[in-house]
């Protein structure tokens, strides 16, 4: 007995399976879709790209290949209670682009609406047996999908297995907190900090090398002034190993204080300047500047202020003061620096440069705030500035097309005419185009004529276009007024009215062009013909009727 329910590969799905191993590019299964089949509980088959009739696509809660057989991949979907009122007889899963890879049919079974009156939440389950499980991707959205309760009580389980042990561990290790210090003899690194404990602490609290600083000042601060004495003779003793013959024999050198008078006489300049401990001043002395040499004519009598312009330099910082009326205020010849010219709530910097030789004695910059712009004006000679300033152009400060004599990009007026790529030789109103007599020309108001090596070929005006060559034309003319046509061809053929004539024992119709022969009767039933009739044809031109006297 063959099986009423299973699933099945599509042959997109097993092509993208197919594919996937040959090329080592894993397929990625992301979504389950019910249906109600249409009503009826349908056959799967493999040619399916979409379910009969589906009422449900969303993304997987459950994606992992079974445990007991590697082969087989199970999927699940968990259908809240707030969805239904369909029956469940289709389902389908498919991968990442909306492709259609496996589909299989179900038993019937009714899913509910909570807001009918009864409400589940229903699991889909799906198994797909493949041969191999190892080019497929099994990736679920955790953000988007329901966990069924079997689910959750296997993850919570893992959890807990997985906390025990590492918990197991923690209390099992010798030191399972390294990056904390041992509260027996620790060891510390870095610089560790201690609040800094109050002056006269005696107590067994840590103190830091802030509350020692400051005892040890305290203690200094607090003895004998006896102990500066042994201070000093503590620094002066350094590391002398033979302190007090140094001492004795410098103090033998020294004139006792009862007799200083008498030692003094009889000394030469030179031994008593060296008595007195001058020689090294002396001979500072001689190089020292006299009192009467000057530092830019101002005399060395104390701290001397020189000017950027008293050594010939540029000033750092403004020159002058904010009272100059204009941006040529600042004389050609005024001396170098940098001036400030304010300008209706704002300033401007006047950069001066003053050579005073040549023929270009001084130039002036004049910035703006903000990259608002910059010029320069020169001076010549003695004439100073003759030219009002000429600004720079820079890439705020672009020139229109008009500063350079060109045509702005929304249009202009050319004065002449235009050659492109050649000179124009047409003259007047022209422009040619890569030949020097060929192109466009305006001949007169509303006139616009094209030239072919020199000869009009073409003329445009408001109501009429002039070819004054041949035309060939390879397609369809269509015009919109055929009336110029419809005035010279014949439009459409007609016959008259008719006319008739006796025939028998009458003179019946001679032979007149254009008519026809449209009738014979035979009223008396014999063998000969009674009567004749005719019409005329009639051929239309314009809007006029006219008999056709010959063919």
């Amino acid at each position: 007995m063959s099986a009423k329910f299973y699933t099945l590969l599509t042959e997109i799905g097993a092509a993208k399976l197919a594919s996937a191993a040959a090329l080592g590019v894993p397929l990625k299964i992301t979504h389950m879709a019910v249906g109600d089949g249409g009503g009826v509980l349908p056959t799967p088959s493999a040619q399916q790209t979409a379910l009969v009739a589906e009422k449900r696509r969303a993304a997987l809660n459950m994606l992992y290949i079974d445990p007991q057989n590697s082969s087989q991949i199970i999927a699940e979907q968990v259908i809240p209670e707030t969805e239904g009122g369909w029956w469940i007889r289709e389902v389908g899963l498919f991968d990442e682009t909306g492709a259609l890879i496996a589909v299989g049919n179900c038993p019937e079974s009714y899913k509910p609406q909570l807001t009918e009156g009864s409400g589940r939440t229903q699991t889909v389950r799906m198994v797909l047996i493949t041969s191999s499980t190892d080019n497929i991707t099994l990736k679920i959205d955790p953000a988007v999908v329901l966990a069924t309760r079997k689910y959750v009580d296997d993850k919570a389980l893992e959890l807990k297995v997985y906390v025990d042990d590492l918990m197991a561990k923690h209390l099992a290790a010798p030191d399972p907190h390294s990056q904390y210090a041992q509260k027996d003899s620790p060891t510390l690194t870095g610089i560790p900090k201690v609040p800094t404990p109050a002056a006269g602490n005696s107590t067994k609290q840590i103190a830091n090398t802030e509350f020692v600083a400051s005892s040890i000042a305290a203690i200094v601060d607090s003895a004998p002034a006896a102990l500066d004495t042994l201070n000093e003779l503590a620094a002066a003793l350094g590391n002398d190993p033979n302190f007090a013959t140094t001492m004795i024999n410098a103090l033998a050198g020294k004139q006792p204080l009862d007799n200083t008078l008498t030692n003094l006489s009889g000394k030469d300049i030179a031994g008593l300047l060296t008595y007195l401990g001058l020689g090294e001043t002396i001979n500072l002395a001689k190089n020292a500047v006299p009192a009467t040499r000057r530092v830019n004519s101002k005399p060395l009598i104390g701290d001397i202020t020189l000017s950027a312009a008293d050594v010939n330099a540029f000033a750092l910082g403004m020159t002058g003061d904010y009272t100059l009326e204009n941006d040529k205020s600042v004389g050609w010849n005024w001396k170098s620096g940098v001036y400030n010219v304010p300008t209706g709530g704002a300033s401007k910097l006047i950069l001066h440069f003053n050579m005073n030789i040549g023929s270009c004695p001084a130039v002036q910059f004049c910035v703006n705030y903000k990259n608002g712009g910059i010029s320069y004006r020169s001076a010549r000679d003695d004439f100073g500035f003759e030219l009002d300033w000429t600004e720079f152009y820079t890439t705020t400060r672009k020139p229109s097309a008009g500063d350079v004599g060109a045509l702005p990009v929304s249009g202009g007026v050319i004065n002449g005419n235009l050659g492109i790529g050649t000179p124009n030789i047409l003259g007047g109103s022209s422009i040619v185009l890569g030949d020097n007599d060929t192109g466009l020309k305006q001949n007169g108001d509303g006139l616009l004529d094209i030239y072919a090596n020199g000869v009009q070929v073409f003329r445009f005006q408001n109501d009429t276009l002039e070819s004054k060559k041949s035309i060939n034309v390879t397609g369809r003319l269509t015009p919109t007024d055929y009336g110029n046509f419809d005035s010279r061809y014949v439009q459409d053929f007609r016959l008259g009215s008719y006319e008739s004539g006796q025939a028998w024992m009458g003179p019946g119709f001679s032979d007149t062009p254009g008519y026809v022969l449209t009738a014979a009767t035979n009223g008396n039933g014999d063998e000969l013909i009674d009567g004749l009739g005719r019409r005329p044809m009639q051929k239309l031109i314009g809007n006029q009727w006219y008999n056709v006297t010959s063919v």
